[in-house]
């Protein structure tokens, strides 16, 4: 290597550390980075040690290895937020290996600049708001993207070694998706494979022993290191006490978000209930997800619910059983959805790109539209360019990578309307990676019709850089606008509900010597907008002494090792004991008669009374502390 290309090789990468500084600096000058979700920050509590004392591995929604390791930094350092970080360099990092590669696969320093500002205007003006409020599904989902895209344009190579070599980063990259968040990374997966069957069939000859070698090796070495993390999670969780929860955790996620509680009172839903022992106010716990408060509430009754809910859809009731699992909507409802959302994109691109979270509301409706623009401008792109100038067999191939393309994402998205989750943390992670497979088979394509024609792609590559200029000062300009808009909003809004929660938290520290258990709802949102934290700001890890009535934790041994730390055996006791220092919390607008009517029903008379109140900034009672006596 001579020193000049070692000079410009330097050159290269000082500039993508200068164009990644500058991605996170544009917003981390205007916002703070936010946690998303109450998931988000009840990973955070567990893996700092702000929910039982110590720092814990055991944060149930990432795999053990990860999530060890992140509770070990938290235990040496314990002033550093470390999980936030992590989330915000897998981003951060992940646009800055894409800007890597660009630089790599761009000749000339005027198509270099333009592609960064490209990839500026995808990742400002389409996922502002995810690199601003973090929420690690989104995580995983840059990652996997990343992965696709650098396993496309990996350059290709006949030696084994070299070709795994090379390969490497995109399957850590899989196996680091995978620890954050495995049910993302197994959604993605059909996106890498079709980029896998399309490197391999880019391959001078297909069926080679050198061929067959590189692919199945690294395939293999994957799946392994997935079968290891496996492993490791399974023998972390591996205590009765631990797999009995998980067996609890995954009862009540099939039946929260994917099955719906039938209601107590229709039809023979009732007889149902009372066959099972669930009564009536205990039914009201479920419903409003304070089911912490009854030990009664456990595995078996969760999936005898379950199951009853999978008869329901084999008997055609308000589910339906199709290909062996239970959804909310059928194939041809969920089909004539997805229908209705390309038929939209005619007056606004985007509905059926991003989700329907946005949809109703003007300021981020706009960034709906956008989201639908990208996608669709890509595939015309890459027709444009790629798929109309080719002959033959290369504009054969080139038409059946668009359709497995399209197969693979409408599959996928009908999935998500048959089983009513179409919710931004799902779709985000979908559009990231159809964009970046888009994009890997575009610059391949494009880089082999150059090699193939010569000075008679000049053309083409002309007509590159001014679609690229065109697209950049769209994005650039409407794009980021609409996002800076939503965003702006939003963040606006999170201000609002941060103070009211900092204000609780800040009671609840100020009076150490009580516990206090909060009502599920009035601790997800305010107006809409989730409760959470800044993830550079108020790092103080210490022990909280306070816990949601409910929620994904409820129930584990780490929500069993908090109330021993309070010295509280159950929370049901401890509510209505008069020698007790236990308050519930509820927003000032709550209706709290399901408490007096679930301990009626235990033969205990209580009256929830007001025994003090937390002020909102604007003046008005954000929270009130009650007395369960």
């Amino acid at each position: 290597m001579t020193s000049s290309h070692t000079r410009e090789r330097l050159w290269q990468l000082c500039g993508v550390l200068a164009f990644t500084l500058l991605i996170v600096l544009i917003p981390a000058l205007r916002f703070d980075f936010y946690y998303d979700l109450n998931d988000d920050t009840a990973i955070k509590d567990i893996l700092s040690g702000a929910y039982t004392g110590s720092p814990s591995g055991y944060c149930i929604q990432m795999m053990f290895p990860l999530s060890w390791l992140i509770a070990v930094c938290y235990t040496a350092i314990p002033a550093v937020p470390w999980y936030g970080l992590f989330l915000c360099v897998c981003q951060f990092g992940a646009v800055l290996l894409i800007a890597l590669r660009l630089m790599k696969l761009m000749k000339g320093r005027i198509a270099k600049v333009m592609s960064l500002a490209f990839l500026a205007a995808v990742s400002l003006g389409l996922f502002m708001r995810e690199l601003v409020i973090i929420q690690y599904s989104v995580t995983s989902g840059f990652c996997m993207a990343c992965a696709c895209f650098l396993f496309i344009t990996g350059e290709q190579t006949q030696k084994v070694s070299l070709f795994l070599k090379k390969n490497i980063l995109p399957a850590l990259l899989v196996l680091l998706s995978f620890m954050i968040r495995s049910e993302v990374c197994l959604m993605l997966m059909p996106f890498l494979l079709l980029a896998g069957m399309v490197k391999w069939g880019g391959e001078e000859k297909f069926f080679t022993s050198k061929n067959i070698r590189k692919y199945l090796i690294l395939i293999g070495a994957a799946l392994l290191g997935m079968l290891a993390v496996l492993g490791v999670d399974k023998v972390a969780y591996g205590t009765s006490d631990w797999s009995n929860f998980r067996h609890f955790f995954d009862a009540r996620t099939r039946l929260y978000d994917f099955y719906g509680i039938p209601s107590y009172d229709e039809g023979e839903n009732e007889e149902f209930y009372s066959s099972i022992g669930l009564s009536r106010v205990s039914y009201t716990l479920l419903e409003n997800y304070n089911f912490a408060l009854d030990d009664s509430i456990d595995s078996w009754l969760l999936d005898s619910i379950s199951e009853y809910r999978r008869q329901q859809a084999r008997e055609g009731a308000d589910l339906h059983y199709t290909l062996g699992f239970v959804s909310k909507n059928s194939i041809g409802g969920a089909l004539w959805l997805y229908k209705e959302r390309l038929l939209s994109s005619l007056g606004a691109l985007g509905g059926v790109f991003m989700s329907e979270d946005f949809v109703g509301n003007d300021v981020f409706a706009g960034r709906v539209v956008v989201g639908g623009y990208a996608v669709a401008g890509a595939y015309a792109i890459y027709i444009l360019i790629c798929f109309l100038p080719r002959k033959g067999r290369e504009k054969a191939r080139i038409l059946l990578r668009i359709a497995a393309l399209l197969v693979i994402r409408s599959v996928l998205w009908i999935y998500l309307y048959m089983v009513d989750r179409a919710i931004n943390r799902v779709t985000v992670p979908l559009l990231l990676a159809e964009l970046a497979v888009l994009a890997g088979f575009m610059l391949n394509d494009y880089q082999k019709m150059e090699k193939q024609q010569g000075s008679r792609a000049g053309i083409f590559g002309n007509m590159t850089n001014a679609v690229i200029c065109v697209l950049g000062i769209m994005f650039l300009g409407a794009a980021f606008v609409n996002n800076y808009k939503a965003v702006s909003a939003e963040y606006s809004a999170r201000l609002d509900a941060d103070g009211r929660w900092q204000a609780l938290a800040q009671y609840c520290k100020g009076h150490a010597d009580n516990y206090y258990v909060i009502d599920v709802y009035s601790s997800t949102s305010y107006n809409g907008t989730p409760y959470s934290e800044k993830i550079f700001a108020n790092t103080d890890n210490s022990c909280k002494n306070y816990d949601i009535c409910g929620g994904w934790v409820a129930k584990s041994p780490l929500y069993r090792q908090k109330l021993a730390r309070a010295g509280i055996k159950d929370i049901q006791t401890a509510l209505r004991s008069v020698y007790s220092k236990t308050y519930f919390v509820a927003a000032a607008d709550k209706d709290l008669s399901w408490i007096s009517a679930y301990y009626g029903k235990r033969g205990v008379s209580v009256a929830p009374k007001a025994v003090d109140s937390i002020e909102a900034a604007d003046g008005g009672t954000a929270f009130t502390i009650y007395a369960i006596r």
